[in-house]
């Protein structure tokens, strides 16, 4: 009996270690998630499209025909495997990068970190070929018109599908007057917000007379599993075309 109570005191420990560190380990891999959008282009600088692309544990993309791919919940420390058709295929490393822009030379790669240069092929548009019937494209001078300071509050008033929902938290966010907000902390049925390609928790950080448009989607498939309810997806003229 004794040494039953030793084996356990030794092995209780031990096991509320593995358990705290596969805790950790899993908050750690959510909190490094984020979306990573590429461009992939050639040593002369042009768009290379229907390229393929992948990440560990995700479907593989192809570029489009400006060069974009995008990986929404994607983990920035990961390596991408590039696949150019009768070439060679690459691994190229994120390297904390969230907008990475890919050369592809005949015998080497760079990779650099291009923000601005994605933005100016348009991305964080609204596409008829990855948007729905239901989406609402809202100019922004028209929101400004209302003269309400507050962009959650001008979208509110200005596009009837939205309407507040109190999360369980207590914080008010845009919902779809058709979906049920949800009073369980694990479900989420907000759309979700984007700022310039980012995907953001609000709008309270966004001056409305900067706001050049706002894209309202009922179904934003373009942003995977995340974009399921939706997406609000907000350009400034905060990013130079």
């Amino acid at each position: 009996m004794r040494k039953t109570c030793h084996i356990i005191q030794f092995f209780l420990p031990l096991m509320f270690f593995l358990v705290v560190h596969e805790s950790t380990a899993q908050t750690n891999a959510k909190a490094n998630a984020d979306t990573l959008v590429g461009l992939v282009v050639n040593q002369k600088g042009q768009a290379m499209k229907n390229i393929q692309v992948s990440l560990p544990g995700k479907d593989a993309q192809r570029t489009d025909k400006k060069g974009i791919f995008v990986f929404p919940d994607a983990s920035l420390s990961d390596t991408l495997t590039v696949v150019v058709p009768k070439s060679r295929q690459w691994l190229i490393p994120v390297s904390g990068m969230s907008f990475l822009k890919i050369t592809i030379h005949d015998d080497r790669f760079s990779i650099a970190e291009a923000k601005e240069e994605i933005f100016s092929t348009g991305y964080g548009t609204t596409k008829k070929r990855t948007s729905t019937s239901g989406d609402k494209l809202i100019p922004g001078d028209e929101l400004r018109r209302g003269g309400q300071s507050d962009l959650t509050l001008a979208l509110a008033a200005r596009v009837f599908e939205l309407t507040f929902v109190r999360m369980d938290t207590g914080e008010e966010k845009l919902s779809f007057r058709n979906r049920p907000p949800s009073t369980d902390p694990n479900k989420n049925y907000t759309p979700l917000y984007v700022v310039d390609g980012v995907i953001v928790n609000n709008f309270d950080h966004v001056d409305i007379q900067t706001v050049e448009s706002v894209t309202v989607m009922k179904y934003a498939s373009v942003y995977g599993s995340r974009g399921g309810n939706g997406a609000i997806v907000v350009k400034t003229s905060n990013v130079k075309n």
